[in-house]
């Protein structure tokens, strides 16, 4: 089986990629295929959105059931996806991080800050967070992911630590700082 077909791609999709760049991006290509109701605009945001929140998912080299649950519906509450293609769109990207080694975050981050406004990165990065307490505490691993997207979305840090503020009790390094404290 090839990767166009694991992808759910057609050929048309390698014809479609030499017109518009954006959709030489397997992601993007792969959500614009499979909910080809959306736009090229939509798909290329809810692509780099959902690829994005999958970074954080991955940073510790698995996606849990948890984690899952919280991108489905992430990307049906943030991104207006049905619960049908927020699923779709979960599966693929968990696919392409677990199954294919990796996705290409560094284009998907430039594709989301062509598309996006300050609000949507704010709005980012929050959900990463989100998807990072999934488990309930943010790891070291998946804090430092978050910080490495808002620094490529050009947030500032205090646009970034406004944020991230408002998960401090979750964060893993605080937590050992307390346990060490009462100690």
């Amino acid at each position: 089986m090839s990767l166009r077909q694991i992808l759910g791609l057609t050929h048309a999709d390698a014809a479609l990629a030499h017109t518009d760049p954006a959709l030489a991006h397997p992601l993007v290509a792969a959500v614009h295929e499979r909910l080809a109701g959306l736009s090229l605009e939509r798909a290329k945001f809810v692509a780099a959105f959902a690829g994005l929140l999958t970074r954080v998912a991955f940073a510790d080299l698995e996606i849990s059931p948890a984690e899952r649950a919280t991108l489905q519906a992430l990307l049906a509450d943030k991104a207006g996806l049905t619960p049908d293609e927020a699923s779709a769109v979960s599966a693929i990207v968990t696919h392409q991080a677990t199954a294919l080694a990796g996705i290409d975050y560094a284009a998907l981050t430039r594709v989301f800050n062509e598309i996006a406004d300050a609000q949507k990165k704010e709005q980012l990065i929050d959900c990463l967070y989100a998807i990072a307490t999934a488990q309930s505490t943010v790891s070291i691993a998946e804090d430092d992911q978050i910080r490495a997207v808002a620094n490529a979305l050009f947030l500032s840090h205090e646009q970034f630590i406004a944020i991230r503020h408002r998960y401090k009790e979750q964060l893993d390094i605080i937590q050992a700082m307390r346990q060490d404290y009462s100690r």
